[in-house]
Protein backbone atom coordinates (compact mmCIF):
# COMPACT_ATOMS: atom_id res chain seq x y z
CA UNK A 1 0.00 0.00 0.00
CA UNK A 2 1.08 3.56 -1.08
CA UNK A 3 2.57 5.74 2.33
CA UNK A 4 -0.23 7.98 1.28
CA UNK A 5 -2.57 5.29 2.17
CA UNK A 6 -1.38 4.52 5.22
CA UNK A 7 -0.46 7.68 6.99
CA UNK A 8 1.17 6.08 9.94
CA UNK A 9 2.97 9.02 11.40
CA UNK A 10 0.19 11.71 11.77
CA UNK A 11 -2.28 8.55 13.12
CA UNK A 12 0.05 8.12 15.31
CA UNK A 13 0.90 11.79 16.19
CA UNK A 14 -2.81 12.47 17.20
CA UNK A 15 -4.13 9.44 18.75
CA UNK A 16 -4.37 10.84 21.72
CA UNK A 17 -6.21 14.25 20.30
CA UNK A 18 -8.48 13.21 18.00
CA UNK A 19 -12.01 12.23 19.07
CA UNK A 20 -14.02 10.11 16.44
CA UNK A 21 -18.11 10.72 16.24
CA UNK A 22 -18.86 8.92 13.31
CA UNK A 23 -21.98 6.76 14.87
CA UNK A 24 -23.13 2.89 14.66
CA UNK A 25 -26.61 2.77 14.04
CA UNK A 26 -27.24 0.71 17.36
CA UNK A 27 -30.81 -0.60 16.55
CA UNK A 28 -30.46 -1.41 13.03
CA UNK A 29 -27.28 -3.59 13.99
CA UNK A 30 -28.61 -5.48 16.61
CA UNK A 31 -31.40 -6.64 14.47
CA UNK A 32 -29.27 -7.73 12.08
CA UNK A 33 -26.07 -9.07 13.75
CA UNK A 34 -26.28 -11.58 17.00
CA UNK A 35 -25.00 -10.86 20.37
CA UNK A 36 -22.69 -14.20 19.88
CA UNK A 37 -21.44 -12.73 16.81
CA UNK A 38 -17.60 -12.55 15.95
CA UNK A 39 -17.07 -9.24 14.96
CA UNK A 40 -13.79 -7.10 13.15
CA UNK A 41 -13.41 -3.56 13.43
CA UNK A 42 -11.47 -2.76 10.54
CA UNK A 43 -9.51 0.92 11.42
CA UNK A 44 -11.12 0.50 14.90
CA UNK A 45 -8.60 3.71 15.97
CA UNK A 46 -8.45 4.13 20.10
CA UNK A 47 -11.29 1.11 19.83
CA UNK A 48 -14.38 3.70 20.54
CA UNK A 49 -16.84 1.41 19.04
CA UNK A 50 -15.46 -1.94 20.40
CA UNK A 51 -16.25 -0.49 23.89
CA UNK A 52 -19.41 1.00 22.34
CA UNK A 53 -20.54 -2.92 21.10
CA UNK A 54 -19.31 -4.22 24.52
CA UNK A 55 -21.74 -2.10 26.44
CA UNK A 56 -24.53 -3.52 23.76
CA UNK A 57 -23.03 -6.90 25.58
CA UNK A 58 -21.17 -7.76 22.54
CA UNK A 59 -18.23 -9.48 23.59
CA UNK A 60 -16.81 -11.62 20.74
CA UNK A 61 -14.25 -7.98 18.90
CA UNK A 62 -11.99 -7.83 17.20
CA UNK A 63 -10.29 -4.21 16.19
CA UNK A 64 -7.60 -3.60 13.66
CA UNK A 65 -5.58 -0.52 12.63
CA UNK A 66 -2.36 0.33 11.08
CA UNK A 67 -1.27 3.40 13.58
CA UNK A 68 0.32 1.82 16.95
CA UNK A 69 -0.36 3.99 18.77
CA UNK A 70 -4.59 3.60 18.28
CA UNK A 71 -3.88 0.71 19.28
CA UNK A 72 -1.99 1.18 21.99
CA UNK A 73 -4.82 3.44 23.75
CA UNK A 74 -7.14 1.16 22.57
CA UNK A 75 -5.92 -1.71 24.45
CA UNK A 76 -5.88 0.68 27.47
CA UNK A 77 -9.40 1.93 27.32
CA UNK A 78 -10.43 -1.59 26.82
CA UNK A 79 -7.95 -4.24 28.19
CA UNK A 80 -10.35 -7.73 27.41
CA UNK A 81 -10.92 -7.08 23.85
CA UNK A 82 -8.90 -7.86 21.29
CA UNK A 83 -6.38 -5.16 19.13
CA UNK A 84 -4.33 -5.41 16.56
CA UNK A 85 -2.03 -3.65 14.31
CA UNK A 86 -2.29 -4.00 10.91
CA UNK A 87 0.72 -4.10 9.64
CA UNK A 88 0.09 -4.52 5.73
CA UNK A 89 -2.60 -5.09 3.18
CA UNK A 90 -3.87 -8.12 3.74
CA UNK A 91 -5.96 -8.98 6.94
CA UNK A 92 -3.99 -11.68 9.35
CA UNK A 93 -7.06 -14.04 9.95
CA UNK A 94 -8.39 -16.54 7.81
CA UNK A 95 -11.05 -16.52 5.30
CA UNK A 96 -14.66 -16.90 6.07
CA UNK A 97 -14.02 -16.06 9.90
CA UNK A 98 -16.06 -12.93 10.92
CA UNK A 99 -19.68 -12.72 11.27
CA UNK A 100 -19.54 -8.82 10.73
CA UNK A 101 -17.23 -6.67 9.36
CA UNK A 102 -17.36 -2.59 10.42
CA UNK A 103 -15.81 -0.24 8.12
CA UNK A 104 -16.14 3.40 10.00
CA UNK A 105 -14.42 6.44 8.17
CA UNK A 106 -11.83 4.80 7.17
CA UNK A 107 -12.26 4.98 3.46
CA UNK A 108 -11.98 9.03 4.06
CA UNK A 109 -8.43 7.68 5.56
CA UNK A 110 -7.47 6.05 1.72
CA UNK A 111 -7.15 8.51 -1.05
CA UNK A 112 -5.63 5.61 -3.85
CA UNK A 113 -8.68 4.38 -5.29
CA UNK A 114 -6.65 0.41 -5.53
CA UNK A 115 -5.79 0.47 -1.82
CA UNK A 116 -9.36 1.33 -1.03
CA UNK A 117 -10.87 -1.81 -3.32
CA UNK A 118 -7.99 -4.02 -1.63
CA UNK A 119 -9.47 -2.92 1.62
CA UNK A 120 -13.22 -4.16 0.81
CA UNK A 121 -11.81 -7.40 -1.10
CA UNK A 122 -10.04 -8.13 2.21
CA UNK A 123 -12.77 -7.25 4.25
CA UNK A 124 -15.32 -9.35 2.39
CA UNK A 125 -12.44 -12.43 2.17
CA UNK A 126 -12.72 -12.99 5.84
CA UNK A 127 -16.34 -11.91 5.94
CA UNK A 128 -18.42 -15.33 6.26
CA UNK A 129 -21.31 -16.00 3.96
CA UNK A 130 -24.48 -14.14 4.94
CA UNK A 131 -22.22 -11.83 7.04
CA UNK A 132 -22.89 -8.53 7.81
CA UNK A 133 -20.59 -5.63 6.26
CA UNK A 134 -21.08 -1.91 7.93
CA UNK A 135 -19.50 1.23 6.12
CA UNK A 136 -20.04 4.49 7.28
CA UNK A 137 -18.14 7.09 5.86
CA UNK A 138 -18.32 10.91 4.13
CA UNK A 139 -19.96 11.54 0.65
CA UNK A 140 -18.71 14.86 -1.06
CA UNK A 141 -20.42 17.28 0.61
CA UNK A 142 -21.62 20.23 -1.01
CA UNK A 143 -21.08 23.19 1.39
CA UNK A 144 -18.54 25.95 0.15
CA UNK A 145 -16.31 25.13 2.60
CA UNK A 146 -15.46 21.21 1.34
CA UNK A 147 -16.02 22.63 -2.17
CA UNK A 148 -13.27 25.07 -2.14
CA UNK A 149 -10.60 22.78 -0.93
CA UNK A 150 -11.91 20.13 -3.51
CA UNK A 151 -11.14 22.63 -6.57
CA UNK A 152 -7.81 23.56 -4.85
CA UNK A 153 -6.40 19.97 -4.36
CA UNK A 154 -8.25 18.26 -7.17
CA UNK A 155 -5.58 19.14 -10.25
CA UNK A 156 -2.87 17.59 -7.67
CA UNK A 157 -4.68 14.68 -6.46
CA UNK A 158 -6.78 14.03 -10.00
CA UNK A 159 -9.94 13.35 -8.13
CA UNK A 160 -12.87 15.78 -6.87
CA UNK A 161 -12.88 15.00 -3.29
CA UNK A 162 -9.35 14.37 -2.05
CA UNK A 163 -8.19 17.55 -0.04
CA UNK A 164 -5.10 18.18 2.93
CA UNK A 165 -5.99 19.65 6.12
CA UNK A 166 -2.43 22.07 6.99
CA UNK A 167 -2.08 20.12 10.33
CA UNK A 168 -0.33 16.99 7.80
CA UNK A 169 -3.07 14.39 6.68
CA UNK A 170 -4.26 13.67 3.13
CA UNK A 171 -8.51 12.68 3.30
CA UNK A 172 -10.82 11.56 0.32
CA UNK A 173 -14.78 11.96 0.58
CA UNK A 174 -16.09 9.78 -1.70
CA UNK A 175 -18.36 10.18 -4.93
CA UNK A 176 -21.01 7.57 -4.34
CA UNK A 177 -20.64 5.90 -7.44
CA UNK A 178 -17.46 4.61 -6.82
CA UNK A 179 -18.86 3.44 -3.64
CA UNK A 180 -21.62 1.96 -5.22
CA UNK A 181 -18.88 0.10 -7.53
CA UNK A 182 -16.63 -1.30 -4.72
CA UNK A 183 -19.62 -2.73 -2.81
CA UNK A 184 -21.47 -3.74 -5.47
CA UNK A 185 -19.90 -7.58 -4.58
CA UNK A 186 -22.21 -7.42 -1.06
CA UNK A 187 -26.13 -7.56 -1.53
CA UNK A 188 -27.66 -3.57 -0.06
CA UNK A 189 -29.80 -4.40 3.11
CA UNK A 190 -29.70 -0.27 4.03
CA UNK A 191 -28.58 2.80 2.77
CA UNK A 192 -29.01 6.23 4.76
CA UNK A 193 -27.95 9.43 5.05
CA UNK A 194 -26.77 10.92 8.54
CA UNK A 195 -25.37 14.71 9.65
CA UNK A 196 -22.65 14.32 12.21
CA UNK A 197 -19.55 16.36 13.31
CA UNK A 198 -16.23 15.75 11.73
CA UNK A 199 -13.00 15.12 14.18
CA UNK A 200 -12.61 18.52 13.88
CA UNK A 201 -15.90 19.25 14.72
CA UNK A 202 -17.69 20.47 11.45
CA UNK A 203 -20.99 19.53 10.33
CA UNK A 204 -21.34 16.97 8.01
CA UNK A 205 -23.19 14.40 6.03
CA UNK A 206 -22.59 10.78 6.16
CA UNK A 207 -23.74 7.51 4.53
CA UNK A 208 -24.31 4.63 6.42
CA UNK A 209 -24.57 1.21 4.69
CA UNK A 210 -25.42 -2.35 5.54
CA UNK A 211 -24.86 -5.16 3.17
CA UNK A 212 -24.41 -8.74 3.21
CA UNK A 213 -22.02 -11.30 1.67
CA UNK A 214 -23.51 -13.09 -0.62
CA UNK A 215 -22.34 -16.07 -2.87
CA UNK A 216 -20.53 -15.50 -5.83
CA UNK A 217 -23.88 -16.07 -7.77
CA UNK A 218 -25.93 -14.31 -5.55
CA UNK A 219 -27.47 -10.90 -6.74
CA UNK A 220 -24.78 -7.97 -5.99
CA UNK A 221 -26.47 -4.60 -4.43
CA UNK A 222 -26.59 -1.17 -5.67
CA UNK A 223 -26.67 2.17 -3.87
CA UNK A 224 -29.68 3.91 -4.51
Amino acid sequence: MDSLDRQTAYWDRVAGEKRFSNPLDESRFARLVPKSARILDLGCGYGRLCGQLLELGYNNLTGLDISPEMIRLAGELYPTLDFRVLAGDRIPFGDAGFDAVLIVAVLTCIPGDDAQKRLISEARRVLKPGGVIFVSDYPIQSDDRNQARYREFEKKYDRLGVFELPEGVVLRHQDMGWVGEILSPFRQLDLAIRDVVTMNGHAAKIFQYFGEKVNPSGISGVLC
